[in-house]
């Protein structure tokens, strides 16, 4: 069976060059997650449900699948936090998947990257699936997915994706060899409820509508993707070099700025800057659905065309007009929650206590966590710029005095160990830190009077 089905150059000519296709052997894989007994109930597992492969045998297998650890992660060590995006053996996998042609080599290229005890069973159940993806998605919807994909290939045809690829190389100040394509891979999907794309490695990955046509829209989400490829292949030397900008900066706000600053910049060049050019207007709508990157996008967005007009690449000017908008127009933002939650490192003795933040603030770039509260995790707590969120439950004086050691921002600070309480502190990375003191009251509604106080 042939797995890569269409695929199609957006431009053969501009360097470097971008691809579009359709992998059957990925989407495979992406109907098995959506599967999953820990997947939220959708089209897919109602179409499954109503088969005839309803069966014990393809149950076994999902359950299978659901215990399968395929997750693996390292680091770059020397760039700064947050502003290289780890290698996770979870996107090798997907990029295996999307390149490969058959099951067998697949595993040929994956083999060593996860151990044979997790490599060969996913392999099969993949191999198993084949045909029921085959017969319940493509088959059904085949005549719509080969429309869908030759009018995107004709849509492309008109533009110059490149020419937007190369703005944002020339700005992020990011060089890439042109016989490493970028690659955007659809997944034609049945339900009507958007669009997603997600980007890691060398590859953005859509879930598509098979219906689908604001073209404008979607090419701007994929590259307000790019960009952040782009963005994470900066060299070390230019990634310290913007952080040396941010960091000498005299605004109180130029941490939670510079955090900002990865998907205030893809906003405002994909959705912005992209959309514009390809719908001949500006986006009236709101461009992200987070209301931080949003506000902070368009605000910067004169400034961002201005840069792209001019082919410039970022600079300190870039920087300091940056943080400028952001103390002029969202300085407020250091007492909303939701924003400074955003990038957090919450440490407590309890792990339902990381559940509360998780799901009271679910968006979060940073979500960093360690269960109990002790010595090391506070140490590597103060060395991460991020929001800082401390539980105290049990053994409080012992704990609040370490904590006031840790944080010489805190010399001067003055406790009764035998009170509740949440009180929050201005740190010398400028960033916040929260010491919640927790006796008998919920986490939540500590919380929550804090809010009502302030």
């Amino acid at each position: 069976m042939g797995l890569l089905l269409l695929s199609g150059i957006l431009q053969t000519t501009a360097q470097p060059q971008l691809t579009i296709k359709y992998t059957k052997l990925f989407a495979t894989y992406d109907f098995v997650q959506r599967l999953s007994f820990h997947y939220p109930d959708n089209a897919y597992k109602q179409v499954f449900q109503n088969s005839s492969f309803n069966t014990q045998h393809y149950r076994d297998l999902i359950t299978q699948f659901d215990t399968l650890n395929l997750y693996e992660s390292y680091s770059f060590r020397g760039y700064p936090m947050g502003q290289k995006i780890p290698v996770m053996t979870t996107s090798i996998i997907q990029k295996n998947l999307i390149q490969a042609s058959s099951v067998a080599e697949f595993k040929r290229m994956t083999f060593g990257i996860i151990p044979n005890s997790e490599l060969i069973p996913l392999s099969n159940i993949i191999a198993e699936f084949e045909t029921v993806y085959d017969e319940l998605v493509y088959q059904p919807h085949k005549e719509k997915i080969t429309i869908q994909m030759k009018d995107l290939e004709n849509y492309v045809a008109q533009v110059n994706l490149v020419s937007f690829l190369e703005k944002g190389l020339n700005f992020y100040n990011a060089a890439w060899d042109s016989s490493i394509p970028i690659e955007i891979s659809i997944i034609p999907t049945i339900h009507e409820n958007g669009f997603t794309a997600t980007a890691f490695m060398n590859q953005v990955m859509s879930e598509l509508p098979i219906n689908f046509k604001q073209y404008p829209v979607l090419f701007s989400v994929f590259m307000h993707e790019i960009y952040h490829i782009v963005y994470n292949e900066q060299s070390l030397a230019t990634k310290l070099q913007i952080e040396n900008w941010f960091h000498y900066h005299p605004s109180p706000h130029r941490q939670y700025a510079y955090l900002l600053l990865n998907e205030a910049l893809a906003t405002a060049f994909g959705n912005g800057y992209v959309y514009e050019q390809l719908n001949g207007e500006v986006d009236k709508d709101d461009w992200y659905f987070n209301k931080y990157i949003n506000l902070m996008a368009k605000a910067i967005y004169p400034l961002v065309n201005e840069y792209a007009d001019n082919n410039k690449p970022i600079d300190k000017r870039f920087v300091e007009e940056y943080i400028a908008v952001y103390d002029a127009q969202f300085a407020a933002w250091r007492n909303e929650w939701d924003h400074l939650f955003t990038y957090r490192f919450v440490i407590s003795d309890h792990p339902d206590d990381i559940k509360y933040f998780r799901a009271n603030y679910p968006y979060a770039s940073f979500d960093l966590s360690e269960v109990p509260l002790d010595q090391g995790a506070l140490e590597r707590m103060k060395a991460t710029p991020i929001t800082k969120i401390v539980v105290v439950s049990d053994q409080h004086a012992l704990q609040l005095k370490r904590i006031k050691s840790i944080f010489e921002e805190l010399n001067t600070w003055e406790f009764n160990a035998q009170e509740e309480f949440v009180q929050v502190f201005d740190l010398k990375d400028k960033t916040r830190l929260f010491i919640i003191n927790q006796h008998q009251s919920a986490l939540k509604e500590l919380c929550n009077a804090y809010w009502n106080e302030n």
